[in-house]
């Protein structure tokens, strides 16, 4: 046996507490994951990789997504084989057992600690049942820490290889990963025992720098928009005050993501003054900052991850809750990290005080984060299996079980609708930019249609095409002048933006 920072544990992780840690995970996300159901956000991706017929078109399509493509590319190897979205399903959830059975056997946390960590909110929901490119990079950031414990000859060349996949998943892994790289470079510059050896793994190191300076290179190369992109324009250094607290904010919505109770509780938060959240906020970055205190490369690594992801929300991107989870993510990062190094003595006999009570609330704080993260987990599983996540998959069925899926679709707001498209395996004409396609592209051609239009630019279509339309919408048509009652509705979805109502356009009858 062996003591750690965390309490006592094993030296060696028990085989059957891994075994029952990875199998209950995998098979309650299982079956999660066969209830739940995609949203347009997950759908893109899926949609970007079936519909791509090379790897040079799937990163073409992928100019205006602001994510590298290394998610895109194995569903673009997997779309091969077959044109089911429930492929991506398996292999995000395969992503995430991944990382469950790193975590368990190789992080430094009590048995306690894992299994609240494991069945948090999200490792647990917004990283498995929800497929999206970030579980990727979560695997990869923890494997990054379960390599950190390697001989010192092969080290850092592995850690680049695993940097150089992990600047490749997502911008907040770019981020992250550019963070972790400067801690090794800072790291060195710590290590007196090292920089005595440095002609002796000269090449190693430079292999090393090689390797992650072309990862964020390849990376930032994917993630330039094109001239003409829609999505996220601008940046903004302007001082903004309320701004910036929601920025803040979203610290402490990271570390106790409890939802708002409330079946479309996904993005919300139990606490939604902006003030109070910027507080508590400060208070966990404070508190966290004089745990690391006394071990200066984790220290580093905390601060300037956090500043990092914090400065991207805030000068070009506030994202939602599965973008600032990586808040979190970094913190586990550096409790883990924060195991490998010794303590060092503080010259400040105050700070030093301050920083002995953080520690000695260390297990506490632990448990009382994950803990938070169970119950937001437990809350959001149960609401997903209760409520539909999304209505696209029920609408979708409902237009075959009625024999409408070859008829001519016209979908209105396209990122609603490509859901629809993902479920149906078939192109649907797009209004707000008028074209067939299935995947939303985010260019600037891409214009919101009021209802008046609608009605307009179905007509035009009913002229040319002189056939029935099956009109998908995500909101209801309320236009004084015109009765349509929609044939299929559903407003109980987690995701308001994606109810759905259906209407059946015959030419003969809609003038």
């Amino acid at each position: 046996m062996m003591e750690d920072v965390f309490g006592r544990r094993d030296s060696e992780v028990s085989p059957n507490f891994i075994r029952a840690m990875v199998l209950g995970f995998f098979f309650s996300g299982l079956l999660l994951m066969v209830n739940h159901e995609m949203w347009c956000d997950e759908m893109q991706a899926w949609l970007i990789a079936k519909d791509s017929h090379s790897m040079v078109e799937l990163f073409r399509n992928l100019r205006y997504e602001g994510h590298p493509g290394l998610w895109h590319l194995g569903l673009y190897l997997l779309s091969r084989l077959s044109s089911q979205p429930l492929v991506m399903q398996m292999f995000h959830l395969l992503l995430a057992t991944g990382t469950v059975y790193i975590f368990t056997k190789f992080s430094p946390f009590t048995r306690l600690h894992k299994v609240l960590f494991i069945f948090g909110y999200f490792p647990f929901f917004e990283y498995a049942v929800i497929s999206r490119n970030y579980s990727m990079g979560i695997l990869l950031i923890f494997s990054f820490c379960a390599m950190f414990q390697a001989p010192l000859t092969r080290r850092y060349i592995l850690l680049s290889g695993i940097l150089f996949l992990l600047c490749q998943t997502s911008v907040y892994g770019l981020i992250i990963a550019f963070m972790l790289g400067l801690m090794l470079m800072f790291d060195i510059s710590l290590r007196y025992d090292l920089q005595h050896n440095l002609l002796r793994f000269r090449y190693q190191l430079a292999i090393s720098l090689a390797i992650f300076l072309t990862g964020i290179t390849v990376a930032v190369v994917q993630i330039i928009p094109p001239a003409d992109s829609g999505f996220a324009l601008g940046w903004n250094f302007a001082v903004d005050m309320p701004h910036m607290l929601n920025v803040f904010a979203t610290v402490w919505r990271s570390y106790v993501p409890i939802p708002d109770l409330k079946y479309n509780f996904w993005g919300t938060n139990i606490i939604t003054n902006s003030y109070l959240s910027s507080l508590l906020s400060i208070s966990l970055l404070v508190f966290s900052v004089l745990l690391f205190v006394r071990q200066p490369a984790v220290l580093f690594l905390y601060c300037l991850g956090t500043l990092g992801l914090l400065s991207f929300t805030y000068v070009k991107y506030f994202g939602s809750i599965r973008h600032h989870g990586h808040l979190y993510v970094l913190l586990i990062t550096c409790l883990w990290l924060s195991f490998y190094y010794p303590d060092r003595e503080l010259k400040s006999r105050f700070i030093s005080k301050i920083s002995d009570f953080c520690e000695k609330n260390r297990d506490k704080f632990i448990i009382a984060i994950f803990s938070v993260h169970l119950v937001a987990g437990g809350m959001a599983y149960v609401s997903d299996l209760l409520y539909p996540f999304s209505g696209s998959r029920e609408i979708a069925q409902y237009i075959k079980d009625n024999k409408m899926e070859n008829m001519l679709m016209v979908g209105d707001e396209d990122d609603a609708a490509s859901a629809v498209s993902g479920y149906l395996d078939r192109k649907i004409f797009y209004l707000s930019n008028n074209r067939f396609g299935s995947f939303v592209i985010l260019d600037r051609s891409r214009q919101p249609v009021n209802p008046e239009e609608v009605i307009k630019k179905v007509r035009e279509i009913m002229k040319r095409q002189e056939t029935e339309i099956l009109l998908i919408l995500n909101y209801k048509l309320n236009i004084p002048e015109i009765t349509l009652a929609p044939i299929k509705k559903i407003d109980n979805s987690i995701v308001p933006t994606e109810n759905y109502y259906i209407y059946l356009l015959d030419s003969k009858k809609f003038k």
